[in-house]
């Protein structure tokens, strides 16, 4: 059985947190962690406030009934109570994953959790062990093999586990005696996810041969991740030596310096370097997808390959992982004005600064639009120029071209981006100027 103790240990490493905030999906899990921190927090007076968050990933025709009965368990605990809806980027929206969902989840985490949160997850040691045999069966590196860690960051917040080590039995045993109601999702028995798999056909058979097998693989994963620090410090010294960002803030990774470290190192620098652009840790099969598309693709070639929600671009022997997010929506123009910043989906933020001389010439009425395939202009004291050619000389990315911000002064173009000033737009030296500063989406 369960104690509230057995939580404390771990819990009181945070003392400065100023919520713990509860990941409850409402299954048994979830409602024994969120009675446990209730049951806490009634002990010791030094608990910071507890407050449940439930995604609703609306995939499940009970998906909203769930929400509802996990709103009415954390009335009664006296548990403020957070519902949020889960939004999928457009290539999963028609058949989420396993993969999909869990990013999904997490995209929630980050944006709801605020500094010095500390988020509960209620994984248990069988969750620990499919997940180090799911990642084992799909070749993962060491990190990988290395299972969940019992705590790491997740945005501004931190991400504890604190049931890492306690077994599916203890937590329904304790549940029992508590007399607590949980929801039961059916999709939890379809034996197409392979986590499912894993837990209804291959862990009885392992259990039955080897009944110390869950223990055990727990214990590896644990040594597993030691060897995993040793790594990532290696990668982390590796990744600065190959690793930067362009004009427009977007981490790239080098390939020349990338490929000069030898094959092991750089494997294991990509797979870090993923894992940070959140992409999670790639398997075999994803790194060598990645190296022949991407990575491989001939030199005028545009690969793109998506891995949840980022996808992975190649430019000019520079390797990019940007979020899905920042391709969704076709940028629209807007007017703006001087040292306020605008936001346009699609495009992404655009400050028109005032400054003194070298950039644009004031006018009345300032707008932002954006180029079309062909679109030309007139560099100050240059030839005509088209937009790709523009856009090449400077090294944008083409992803990036159609994006662009254009600045209109009254109605005439008068520069792209921060790539140049059109012609008769020049703020003479030491006059008032204006510049724009574009960060993409």
């Amino acid at each position: 059985m369960i104690a509230p103790a057995l939580c404390l240990p771990l819990l009181e490493q945070f003392p400065a947190a100023r919520r713990w905030v509860i990941a409850y999906s409402g299954g048994l899990d979830s409602h024994a962690l969120l009675h446990l921190c209730a049951r806490l927090r009634d002990l010791h007076p030094g608990v910071p406030p507890v407050v449940a968050l439930h995604v609703n990933h609306g995939v499940q025709r009970q998906a909203d009934a769930w929400t509802a009965h996990c709103a009415g368990v954390c009335g009664a605990l006296g548990i403020p109570f957070f519902a949020r809806g889960a939004e999928l980027v457009p290539a999963d929206a028609a058949q989420p994953s396993e993969d999909a969902l869990r990013a999904a989840r997490y995209r929630v985490f980050e944006q709801f959790c605020a500094s010095d949160d500390l988020l509960l997850l209620a994984h248990h040691r069988e969750d620990q062990a499919e997940t180090v045999l799911l990642r084992l069966l799909r070749g993962a590196g060491v990190a990988g093999l290395a299972g969940m860690p019992r705590q790491r960051a997740c945005g501004r917040a931190r991400l504890c586990r604190p049931l890492l080590e306690t077994g599916r039995a203890q937590l329904r045993a304790y549940a029992e005696a508590e007399g607590l109601r949980w929801v039961e999702d059916p999709s939890n028995h379809c034996p197409d996810y392979d986590r499912n798999y894993l837990r209804l056909s291959v862990m009885p058979l392992l259990a039955a041969r080897w009944p110390g097998a869950v223990r055990s693989v727990a214990r590896a994963a644990h040594s597993l991740g030691q060897a995993a620090a040793i790594c990532a410090e290696r990668a982390d010294e590796d990744l600065r030596e190959c690793t930067g960002s362009d004009r427009y803030g977007q981490a790239f990774l080098a390939l020349a310096p990338w490929r000069a470290l030898g094959e092991a190192r750089a494997t294991s620098a990509l797979r870090a370097w993923l894992a940070r652009r959140g992409a999670g840790w790639p398997d075999a099969r994803t790194l060598a997808t990645l190296e022949h598309e991407v990575i491989g693709a001939r030199r005028d070639a545009q690969p793109r390959l998506v891995l949840g929600a980022v996808v992975v671009r190649r430019y000019r022997e520079r390797v990019y992982a940007l979020p899905a997010q920042s391709e969704a929506g076709v940028p629209t123009g807007a007017a703006i004005a001087p040292d306020a910043p605008l936001c346009l989906p699609g495009a992404g933020r655009i400050v028109l600064g005032s400054g003194r001389g070298g950039g644009v010439r004031p006018g009345h009425a300032y707008r932002i639009g954006f180029g079309a395939p062909g679109w030309h202009c007139r560099p100050a004291g240059r030839p005509r120029k088209t937009l790709a050619q523009l856009a090449q000389e400077h090294g944008v990315p083409p992803w990036l071209r159609s994006r662009l911000p254009l600045l209109y002064v009254d109605g005439e173009l008068a520069a792209v981006a921060d790539l140049c000033v059109c012609e008769g737009f020049v703020a003479p030296p030491g006059a008032a100027s204006l510049r724009l500063d574009w960060r993409p989406g």
